[in-house]
């Protein structure tokens, strides 16, 4: 099958042949095997390559944590999927290595570190595939500082695969998004629910969210990996309110705060936040901005635009 791998931790990305886990290969007791239609680029790509996850990997490394597509094959264990079943999630599971930037991909029917599901009618492979890591955090987020209507929220990255999803469950729940975008994304992610919108590369965020807010915002959302930016708009938060970086930007010190809550956020129960972001994007919603659609043989093109920043929304690998 073709797939896209690193040959080693630190390697390059780049197109390959592998022979297995194709057609006749048969997945464990408690897995399952899946023809793949769609998958997704997330940032997290990236850090299983540079070896940035503390789990065991395989050689090559198969990239790739976010996929839909069809079951071929199940273990003799496996509960919950039937061979034909249009399944989606996100394909994370121990030894990292089995990914989606692939024709077939095998893993666990209850992933170790991710989550499947059966795939509602009416969901194209290409929204199921974009929805599972960037929908799942921004659900997760929005429920860990219990966001509620009149509440405010600063969102840094809006324009991004988590963003825009945080964006839209922000303002369901009648709270005021002030989203940082690029001048030209203004309107389009208004259009999600923003309230506010600052052109961080013009403007003066500080500036602007102390002017409209002077005594603080009461969430700030980080989806970006800037330590620093993160600690400088830790400020902007009202006393007892609370900040949260997505990629683990937090330090110590700024963890430590008393002032205000502070967390480096990470997913739990995947298998629950996966059923309940699918449920809003099937119900129309949640809406999946997809920026654009790739090929596999351009992946690594496309991973290495997405580490560069600027995107609105996902990008879509068609298989």
């Amino acid at each position: 099958m073709r797939a896209i791998a690193v040959p080693e931790i630190g390697g390059t990305p780049g197109l390959t042949e592998l022979p297995v886990p194709g057609p006749g290969a048969s997945p464990g007791p408690e897995e399952v095997l899946v023809r793949l239609s769609a998958a997704s680029i997330n940032p997290i790509d990236l850090d299983i390559a540079q070896g940035r996850l503390p789990l065991p990997t395989t050689q090559p490394l198969v990239l790739g944590v976010d996929g839909a597509g069809r079951v071929v094959e199940v273990g003799e264990s496996v509960h919950g999927f039937v061979v034909g079943d249009l399944v989606h999630g996100q394909f994370l599971d121990a030894p990292l290595g089995r990914g989606t930037f692939a024709e077939y991909a095998v893993l666990s029917g209850s992933p170790s570190h991710g989550a499947l599901l059966r795939t509602p009618d009416g969901l194209s492979a290409e929204v199921a595939a974009a929805l599972p890591t960037a929908g799942m955090t921004a659900l997760g987020v929005v429920e860990l500082v219990e966001l509620r209507a009149g509440q405010s929220i600063l969102i840094v990255g809006a324009t991004g695969g988590v963003g825009v999803f945080a964006v839209q469950l922000a303002a369901a729940r009648g709270a005021e998004v002030i989203a940082t975008a690029r001048s030209e994304a203004g309107a389009w992610i208004r259009g999600l629910g923003a309230s506010q919108t600052i052109d961080y590369g013009v403007e003066d965020v500080s500036e602007l969210v102390r002017g409209s807010h002077p005594d603080g915002v009461d969430v700030l959302l980080d989806l970006t990996r800037d330590q620093a930016r993160f600690t400088a708009y830790a400020d902007l938060v009202r006393d007892g309110g609370s900040a949260v970086s997505a990629t683990f930007t937090a330090s110590p010190e700024l963890l430590a705060s008393e002032r205000i809550s502070v967390t480096n956020f990470m997913m739990r129960d995947k298998p629950d936040l996966l059923a309940r972001i699918t449920d809003e994007v099937a119900s129309g919603r949640v809406t999946v901005p997809i920026e654009r659609t790739v090929t596999l043989d351009e992946v690594p093109e496309a991973l290495a635009r997405n580490a560069g920043g600027g995107a609105r929304g996902k990008t879509v690998v068609v298989l």
